[in-house]
């Protein structure tokens, strides 16, 4: 399933499968090469299956309605939170990642075609990023980002 716009309808799972999608198709996966069948870099729930590391994962994190859009209308602003967190294999491939998402998130928000105005996410916000590291040379390096997204629902 493609998700080019956000739809008040299907606001919350547009939200994570168009963020899903954008960062699959840009963000470089460090093991592309590796992953074999339907083995996913960017996935839209926490892996219930073995997996490569690294990989991302986008979840919903909760909404809000802070106001309505005035008298006579039943239209609404609705705040979205989504989590990205980023597993990898050592602390440089989490913090590149990161730099990746975080970049390419910024930087793509008003592009008129693709960006996430146009595809009805504004006020992009990035509201924390936390490192979350097993123990260990081995232990999985993590980094979870809360973001934030204002939704028109007319």
């Amino acid at each position: 399933m493609t998700v080019t716009s956000v739809s008040g309808a299907t606001f919350l799972a547009d939200t994570s499968i168009l963020l899903r999608d954008k960062l699959l198709n840009n963000i470089t996966d460090p093991i592309a090469s590796l992953r074999i069948g339907n083995e996913r870099f960017v996935m839209t729930e926490y892996p219930s299956r073995a997996v490569k590391y690294p990989i991302i994962t986008i979840v919903d994190r909760g909404v809000s309605q802070p106001q309505g859009l005035g008298m006579g209308s039943e239209g609404t602003v609705i705040n979205i939170t989504m989590e990205i967190r980023i597993w990898a294999r050592n602390v440089k491939e989490r913090d590149q990642l990161f730099d990746d998402v975080y970049n390419y998130l910024k930087n793509n928000q008003l592009d008129s075609n693709t960006g996430l105005v146009a595809s009805n996410l504004n006020d992009f916000k990035l509201v924390s990023a936390i490192n979350i590291n097993e123990p260990g040379e081995e232990g999985i390096k993590s980094k979870v980002l809360e973001l934030n997204f204002m939704f028109i629902n007319e």
